[in-house]
């Protein structure tokens, strides 16, 4: 038996995670989808058609109301995909909403009303699929990346700034270890 959350195995007369609580499944059996994704925050008025389009579909999702929006969450597979089409027909979107609806959320303005979190640009990659821009916390995974380069080039300079110009063994050592930090850290 197997965790679908966690992943962790268990004995076949065990029932349910001892870490996260869940229901387990079969070793051999497909993972269930999980609505673990942050689709993105929507005005309710456009959250509503949005959720009874991802129910058609058949996709995993899970609503959360909030006071002032919708958060809709998918499937980590689905997400990407359904981003970059929402960005493309976001303006059919919105017309097909209810006059009084539809004027509600075009009052918000923007580029794209009644959806707080969209993607603010995308481009083609090499296999022709459009991708959306990063959300905050992946770009924020992405500039952690560049510290350890950075150190890396940090340290070669002091090094050797410190072994040609005869700084001192002090800012060799500094040098040295910034490399060595640089070089240990996760890319």
């Amino acid at each position: 038996m197997r965790c679908p959350r966690c992943l962790d195995e268990y004995e076949p007369d065990v029932a349910t995670c001892a870490t996260c609580g869940e229901p387990l499944v079969a070793l051999g059996a497909p993972a269930a989808p999980r609505a673990d994704a942050l689709l993105g925050r929507f005005h309710p008025a456009v959250a509503e058609p949005l959720d009874g389009m991802l129910a058609h579909r058949g996709i995993a999702r899970r609503r959360v109301e909030r006071d002032d929006d919708v958060e809709l969450y998918v499937d980590r597979s689905w997400r990407d995909d359904l981003r970059a089409e929402l960005s493309l027909t976001w303006a059919q979107i919105v017309l097909r909403l209810p006059e009084e609806s539809a004027l509600q959320v075009r009052a918000l303005g923007g580029a794209s009303p009644g959806w707080y979190d969209a993607p603010r640009g995308g481009w083609v990659d090499r296999a022709g699929k459009l991708v959306v821009e990063a959300e905050d916390q992946e770009r924020a995974a992405d500039s952690a990346r560049l510290a350890g380069p950075a150190m890396a080039t940090m340290g070669t300079i002091l090094l050797l700034l410190g072994w040609y110009v005869g700084a001192g063994p002090l800012v060799v050592l500094a040098g040295i270890g910034l490399l060595l930090l640089g070089l240990l850290l996760p890319r």
